[in-house]
């Protein structure tokens, strides 16, 4: 028999907004927004600024297509409709979402100019088909970016490098920080704990939503962990069980081997939703550098002046990963990086019999006898460079 598909949804930004004329491909005022047919429409223009002056531009840009959006009346619950979303293209300051309408309330009007409407962002989540999440990562900039601080159009010779050069700086940078800038919505990920202390590779931890702690025998059952600290940060401490105020955990759990060092399933959600702003002046700079340059090898800059000329080589390198160097790549991104963890080292160390002996009788153990004692008890955390 087929499982049936179950849907949730999470609402990603509500807030009131009033209608304004004019085509839903112009900005519209903040606090309003547009449509190309108020009875019927399949394209939006929404403020990021509702109209008590919120910022709702990150929770319209999480839309995907086949989410949707409620348009709803503010007298009348059946005073409504919905839409479902095709598109989202981030304007700035505004948000133009293509939509198709897929129903309507027993009362609903077509709203005249200057009315206020709520608008509520909605994400339709299949638990049966999650989103993937391999393909390709979105470039870090866009040509847009580019254009504003170069302060010109680009060139035609330009443009046909432009995609493949913020690709190529996008992927150099997320392998140099070693993350993908991107935001993710309850991400699960399965990590060791060192000490009773789990230290997330995520960056910026938005939230904590479950640390489940794993078993990994039979017939003992993983167990949601609430008695951790989040330290706002990303480190998670795991106090001892006995800490937990509840008395019917089993044996297993008390013992200090496992839940000082097991596995724990950690359930969040992370990451950016636009790109940090030193993150893109890196980039973009490297890449007006690439441009400008004489040569396609970013490695040598050069100019003319009547008989005299002079040309000046890169001493970081060649390619692009030579201007984002000089760009400062690795100064201005260098607290995007962890350079820096822990792991758990047990000391294996024992001592040969003569040793022994002479330890008991209160002779001091000397540097070069050899060692051959075995602690099994006995853990260290040490730095280790990355």
């Amino acid at each position: 028999m087929a499982q049936k598909s179950v849907a949730t949804s999470v609402v990603f930004a509500t807030g009131f907004w009033q209608t304004q004329s004019g085509p839903a491909t112009t900005a519209p005022g903040n606090g309003k927004y547009n449509a190309d047919n108020w009875a019927s429409p399949t394209l939006l223009a929404i403020a990021a600024l509702d109209n008590n002056g919120y910022d709702r531009r990150a929770g319209l840009l999480r839309l995907r297509p086949g989410d949707q959006i409620s348009e709803l009346g503010t007298n009348d619950s059946q005073n409504y409709q919905v839409w479902t979303v095709t598109s989202v293209t981030d304007q700035g300051s505004w948000v133009q979402v293509g939509i198709e309408v897929i129903g309507a309330g027993s009362s609903f009007v077509t709203p005249g100019m200057n009315q206020t409407r709520i608008l509520q962002a909605i994400q339709v989540v299949d638990q049966e088909t999650p989103p993937a999440t391999s393909g390709p990562l979105p470039s870090l900039a866009s040509p847009d970016d580019i254009v504003a601080r170069l302060g010109r159009n680009l060139n035609q010779a330009e443009m046909a490098r432009i995609d493949a050069l913020l690709r190529d700086g996008s992927a150099i940078i997320r392998r140099y920080c070693r993350q993908d800038f991107t935001w993710r919505l309850d991400d699960v990920i399965t990590v060791h704990a060192d000490g009773g202390i789990i230290v997330l590779p995520w960056k910026p931890v938005e939230s904590i939503d479950e640390v489940l702690a794993l078993s990994g025998a039979p017939g003992i059952p993983d167990i949601p962990v609430t008695w951790y600290h989040f330290d706002d940060v990303d480190t998670i401490t795991v106090m001892n069980p006995s800490q937990s105020g509840i008395i019917n955990l089993p044996e297993f759990w008390y013992e200090e081997t496992f839940w000082w060092g097991g596995s724990f399933r950690v359930k969040g959600s992370h990451g950016y939703v636009d790109t940090p702003e030193d993150v893109m002046a890196v980039l973009c700079t490297a890449i007006i550098s690439e441009l400008s340059t004489p040569t396609m090898s970013a490695t040598l800059a050069s100019e003319s002046i009547g008989a005299y000329s002079y040309s000046m080589r890169r001493t970081s390198g060649a390619g692009l990963r030579a201007a984002l160097e000089d760009a400062g790549m690795k100064t201005a991104l260098k607290d995007y990086r962890r350079s820096q963890g822990t792991i758990k080292v047990r000391l294996l160390c024992r001592l040969s019999h003569s040793a022994i002996r002479l330890r008991s009788a209160g002779v001091r153990y000397l540097a070069g006898t050899s060692t051959t004692m075995t602690s099994t008890h006995s853990w260290k955390r040490i730095s280790r460079c990355a």
